[in-house]
């Protein structure tokens, strides 16, 4: 995929404070509709991104487990903020 669309890059080495399952994966595509970014997790081996929600379940993702978390797009800040609360379980995904 041409990632030079996106513009401005940020990757940032994170750990998970919380679990990603469905809900918290739905907000993060949501993040990434807003923003208009593409919003990569990669997790060992595994890569998901905000085009396939089922790729970001599938990292199944837990506390304390270190991912790569990188954001490609003009609004990478704002949407790098909001992904991290999310990360972090600092939202509350029920009203996702």
């Amino acid at each position: 995929e041409d990632l030079a669309k996106y513009g401005a890059v940020v990757s940032f080495i994170l750990v998970a404070k919380g679990v990603l399952g469905f809900r918290e994966c739905a907000h993060i595509v949501r993040i990434a509709e807003e923003t208009g970014c593409l919003i990569r997790l990669i997790s060992g081996k595994k890569i998901g991104t905000t085009k396939s929600i089922l790729s970001l379940v599938n990292l199944e993702i837990v506390p304390n487990k270190s991912l790569v978390l990188s954001i490609h797009g003009a609004k990478n800040e704002e949407a790098f903020r909001e992904v991290v609360k999310v990360i972090n379980g600092e939202t509350d995904s029920n009203d996702a």
